[in-house]
C-alpha cells in the first residue's frame, strides 16, 4: 500500500512538472511582448485625420499626439510595480487577464466620441501594456536559460522590430477606412488569451518558495548592479527613440520632403534593427562577453548618429539610419539579457519591470532632451543628434576598455 501510494505520488508530482517550452510557448510570449508596438505602428498614419476630426476641441494640437505617448508614460511609471506584483502573486493569471482586457481598452476609441475619454483609455492601455511587456519578458527568463534565453531575448526585439516594419504599412491601409478603424486591430489579443490559458504554466516564483528557499534566493540579489543597468536603460531609451521621432525632421532639413522616400528610410532603419538583433542572438551572444557586446552596439549606434550630423544627401542619411539601427538592435537584447542573467527568481519580475520603467522613461524624455539640445546648439537638430552620437561612442570606448582589462585578468 505504501509502495503504491509512493508511486502514485511520484506520478502526480511528475504530472505537475511542465515540459520544456516548445514553439507554441515561444510564439505566445514573443507575440505578446510585440503587442505594445501596435500603439505607434498602427495608429501613427491615422493621427492627422483624428486631429482634423477634433479640430474644434481646445488644445487638440497637443491632446491628439498624447494618445500616442500616454501609454509610454504609464509603462515608465508602472512597470517596476507590475514586476513586483508578478513576483508576489504569480505571472500567468496577471498576464491572461491583462491580455483579455487589452482588447477591450485598446478598441474603446472606436466607440468613444470624447477626446478626453479617448486619452483616458490610452492611459488605461498603458497600464495593461506595462503588464504585457514586463510579465511576458519575465516569463521568457523563467522558461529559458543560457544561450536559449539570449536567443529568445534577441528574437523578442526581432519580432517587435519586424512587427513595427510591417504594421506601419498596414496602419496606413487601415486608416484609409477612417481614423477609428486602426483601433480594431487591438482585438487580436482575444486570440492570445485562450492560448495562454491552455499552453502557459505558472513558473516558480516568490509565492511558491519556502522561507529558506526565499532567503537563499534573495542572497544573490545585487541591487547596485540593477541600479547601474537601469541607469544605462534610461540612456538606451533615449537612443532607441531618436530615429523614430527625429529622422523625418533630419530629412526635411536636407530638402527631402517625399513621404515615400522618408518612409523607405524608416524601413531601412528598421531592417538595421532587425539585423542587429539577429547578429546579437546568433553571433555576439555566444562569442563575446557583455562589455564587448555593449562596445559593439554603442560604437555602431554612435557612428550612425555622427553620420546623421554630417549627412547632406538622402543616400548618406539613409545609410546613417541603417548603421544606427544595427547598433540599437544589438544594444537592446544585450541590455535585457545582461539584466535578466543576474536576477534571482524572487526578484526577476521586479528587476525586469525596473529595467522596462527606465527604458520607457528614456523614450519619454527623448523629445524633450533633443529639442532642448537643439535650442542650445544654435537651432540645428542634426548637431544635437551628432552630440548624442559622440556620447554613445565614448561609452562604447569605455566598455571596450573594460572588456579588454577584464579579459587580461
Amino acid at each position: 500500500m505504501t509502495i503504491q501510494h509512493s508511486l502514485a505520488s511520484q506520478r502526480s508530482l511528475s504530472a505537475e512538472i511542465p515540459a520544456q517550452p516548445r514553439l507554441i510557448q515561444a510564439f505566445i510570449l514573443l507575440v505578446t511582448a510585440s503587442l505594445t508596438v501596435l500603439v505607434t505602428a498602427i495608429l501613427g498614419p491615422s493621427l492627422p485625420e483624428m486631429q482634423a476630426h477634433f479640430k474644434d476641441v481646445p488644445g487638440a494640437d497637443y491632446l491628439v499626439p498624447l494618445t500616442m505617448t500616454a501609454p509610454m508614460l504609464m509603462m515608465a511609471a508602472l512597470s517596476v510595480f507590475v514586476g513586483e506584483l508578478a513576483d508576489r502573486f504569480g505571472r500567468k493569471r496577471l498576464l491572461v487577464s491583462s491580455t483579455a482586457f487589452y482588447a477591450v481598452v485598446g478598441a474603446a476609441p472606436m466607440l468613444l466620441d470624447s477626446l478626453p475619454a479617448i486619452i483616458a483609455s490610452r492611459f488605461a492601455l498603458g497600464i495593461l501594456e506595462a503588464v504585457l511587456m514586463t510579465v511576458s519578458t519575465t516569463m521568457i527568463g523563467d522558461y529559458y536559460e543560457g544561450a536559449k534565453r539570449e536567443r529568445m531575448m534577441s528574437l523578442q526585439t526581432t519580432v517587435a522590430a519586424t512587427s513595427a516594419f510591417l504594421l506601419n504599412n498596414v496602419g496606413g491601409m487601415i486608416a484609409e477606412h477612417g481614423w477609428r478603424a486602426p483601433y480594431a486591430v487591438f482585438t487580436i489579443s482575444l486570440l492570445l488569451a485562450p492560448l495562454m490559458v491552455i499552453y502557459l504554466w505558472e513558473p516558480k516564483n516568490r509565492a511558491s518558495m519556502t522561507t529558506e528557499q526565499l532567503r537563499l534566493d534573495t542572497d544573490s540579489f545585487r541591487p547596485g548592479q540593477l541600479a547601474f543597468v537601469c541607469l544605462l536603460a534610461v540612456m538606451l531609451g533615449i537612443v532607441f527613440l531618436t530615429v523614430p521621432v527625429h529622422f523625418g525632421y533630419l530629412h526635411g532639413d536636407i530638402g527631402v520632403q517625399s513621404p515615400s522616400q522618408i518612409g523607405m528610410a524608416y524601413g531601412i532603419n528598421s531592417l538595421g534593427v532587425i539585423s542587429g538583433t539577429l547578429l546579437f542572438g546568433w553571433v555576439l551572444a555566444q562569442r563575446f562577453k557583455v562589455p564587448f557586446q555593449l562596445a559593439f552596439g554603442c560604437l555602431l549606434g554612435g557612428l550612425g548618429f555622427f553620420m546623421m550630423q554630417s549627412a547632406t544627401s538622402y543616400g548618406s542619411l539613409t545609410m546613417a539610419g541603417f548603421f544606427n539601427g544595427l547598433g540599437a538592435g544589438v544594444l537592446l537584447p544585450t541590455m535585457v539579457t545582461w539584466n535578466m542573467r543576474d536576477l534571482p527568481v524572487s526578484r526577476r519580475g521586479m528587476g525586469t519591470g525596473a529595467f522596462q520603467s527606465c527604458l520607457f522613461f528614456g523614450m519619454f524624455v527623448n523629445p524633450i532632451l533633443i529639442v532642448w539640445l537643439e535650442k542650445h546648439l544654435g537651432g540645428a537638430r542634426a548637431l544635437a543628434i551628432g552630440l548624442e552620437g559622440q556620447v554613445l561612442m565614448g561609452l562604447g570606448l569605455v566598455a571596450l576598455v573594460v572588456g579588454i582589462l577584464k579579459k587580461g585578468r
